[in-house]
């Protein structure tokens, strides 16, 4: 009697042995998880060209995307979607094509074209979300930091449209970011031939006649 209570208990302390867990189990750390693919920006969903990618503060960045309905910006935490939108033009209608962007202490400058012969400047800014100040539009633009502040400025370049627009001498306008919105400086010397955009902010007149 007492040889077969021996036994069970035996075999009952075997069970309990493999039921608990060694102490290199207990320590082992968990598999870590698997990363998922990265969300789809709305808008790209039949794939997106990447024009610029701008570093933000805390890990943010705000990517310039062009797909084939139109410019696409995406704001991004790390691999967190935080953001999307369209900048829209005069016209109601999105802006058909990113060109560039600049960013800095949350605020962007972003440059698009549209239509045959034009282009335009938007002033963002990037906090929770992106709100888009209204753009300005003319034959070209580009974006830089025109007085060395770390915010993005623009320049749009416009026609004086005498005698007519395909004759017409060109100029450009330099603008400044202030309080979430692009502010002029001032105008260069109009002229026919093919002029980069100004690496500083101009400070002459304007033509009077647009």
């Amino acid at each position: 009697m007492k040889r077969g209570l021996r036994r069970c208990m035996l075999a009952l302390l075997g069970v309990l042995t493999l039921a608990i867990p060694s102490a290199a189990e207990m320590t082992r750390p968990a598999a870590p998880p698997v990363a998922g693919p990265p969300p789809v920006v709305p808008g790209c969903e039949q794939g997106c060209e990447t024009v610029f990618s701008a570093a933000l503060p805390g890990g943010h960045r705000l990517d310039g995307l062009h797909g084939v309905g139109g410019n696409v910006l995406a704001y991004w935490e790390g691999a967190n979607l935080v953001d999307t939108t369209q900048v829209r033009g005069s016209d109601g209608q999105p802006y058909e094509r990113v060109t560039a962007g600049l960013c800095g202490a949350g605020r962007c400058s972003v440059a698009f074209e549209f239509g045959a012969h034009s282009a335009a400047v938007a002033a963002l800014r990037v906090d929770t979300k992106i709100t888009a100040d209204t753009a300005v539009e003319g034959v070209a633009a580009d974006v830089r930091d025109l007085n060395a502040d770390g915010l993005p400025d623009a320049a749009v370049r416009q026609s004086t449209y005498e005698p007519s627009f395909a004759l017409a001498p060109l100029y450009w306008v330099t603008y400044v970011q202030q309080d979430d919105h692009l502010v002029p400086t001032g105008c260069t010397t109009p002229v026919q031939a093919f002029e980069p955009a100004p690496a500083t902010a101009a400070t002459g007149p304007c033509p009077t006649n647009i």
